[in-house]
């Protein structure tokens, strides 16, 4: 009997149809998302009571979702951030859980670049001004010669260093895990979490999300900052205090950010109507040669799973 795999990621073969042939190739019955977006914890419920592997997006998998999937014996996370799975349930109904950690990281490094330009030159809300009718020359600030705070240098974020050399711009680093070694080729140097909040011009987060690191970017936070600081966050949502940052932003009008992730998606809320914060809808990944590079990534881990 062929192995059934259910792939819950909206996008999952539209790109190209590759990771889905391949999979198909190998024996496996393959289904893709029937809702065509992210799915809710029944839903979920409902569907995975059927499959034996899961390629799964940013849903929650938590210890309900993952008691009613009869049948799963492998999840594989599209994607490097893992917080949406309940480990501890899954060891317990011994499913095995990976992740695809490094095919990412192109995509969102890049995207971070973008959202720091846009903000320093106020692109995005440039453009929304000429599609209102409105001819107004907004007054930027170069990124040469800045200062960048980077929280967490994992991936992405020493991937980020790599693409703001040409900018010769400073660069401060803080994480939990220092690679002294990339650090010192790259000229990075680390230090404490309120010095580099305190003298950064720019602030990138590259941090996964936990309980504890929930809303590290607050109130507090912001008292420490530049009044004119670029933040930016296309890393995990729930990591930037919304309410704190809008406020932030009320009273600094020089000040400005750009968020690809939001504590709940899709996101609805004030921060859509601010001229100095820039939102994009969870596109990290969005690339096609970084998709094709997950799935492909992914649908291998099933394979290898499967017919070990």
């Amino acid at each position: 009997m062929a192995y059934r795999i259910l792939t819950t990621t909206s996008s999952f073969g539209k790109v190209d149809p590759a990771p889905l042939d391949l999979l198909k190739t190998k024996g496996f019955e393959v289904t893709v998302n029937p809702y065509g977006r992210k799915l809710s914890v029944e839903e979920s419920k409902e569907i995975l009571k059927d499959y034996d592997g899961l390629i799964a997006g940013t849903e929650s998998l938590n210890e309900e979702v993952l008691n009613a999937a009869a049948d799963l014996k492998y999840l594989c996370r599209l994607g490097a951030g893992m917080d949406n799975v309940d480990f501890s349930a899954a060891e317990r109904l011994n499913i095995t859980v990976e992740n695809t950690p490094s095919a990412h990281v192109d995509g969102v490094a890049e995207l971070t670049l973008g959202g720091i330009l846009s903000c320093l030159r106020s692109i995005a809300n440039a453009h929304t001004n000429i599609t209102n009718g409105i001819w107004e020359k907004p007054m930027g600030s170069l990124l040469k010669g800045k200062t960048v705070g980077i929280i967490g240098l994992g991936r992405v974020g020493c991937r980020l260093v790599e693409l703001l050399a040409p900018f010769k711009v400073k660069v401060l680093a803080f994480d939990l895990y220092e690679n002294t070694e990339f650090a010192k080729k790259q000229n990075v140097t680390y230090v404490a979490i309120d010095e580099l909040i305190s003298a950064s011009d720019i602030i990138t987060i590259h941090t996964p999300f936990s309980p504890e690191a929930k809303h590290m970017v607050n109130t507090e936070f912001f008292t420490k900052a530049k009044k004119n600081l670029c933040l930016v966050n296309a890393s995990r949502g729930g990591l930037v205090n919304e309410d704190a940052l809008l406020e932030f932003l009320n009273s600094n009008p020089t000040a400005s950010a750009y968020l690809d992730t939001f504590e709940e998606e899709p996101y609805v809320g004030p921060l859509s109507k601010m001229k100095n914060c820039t939102l994009t809808p969870h596109i990290g990944s969005y690339a096609s040669e970084v998709r094709i590079n997950m799935e492909m990534e992914a649908a291998q881990n099933v394979i290898k799973f499967f017919k070990k």
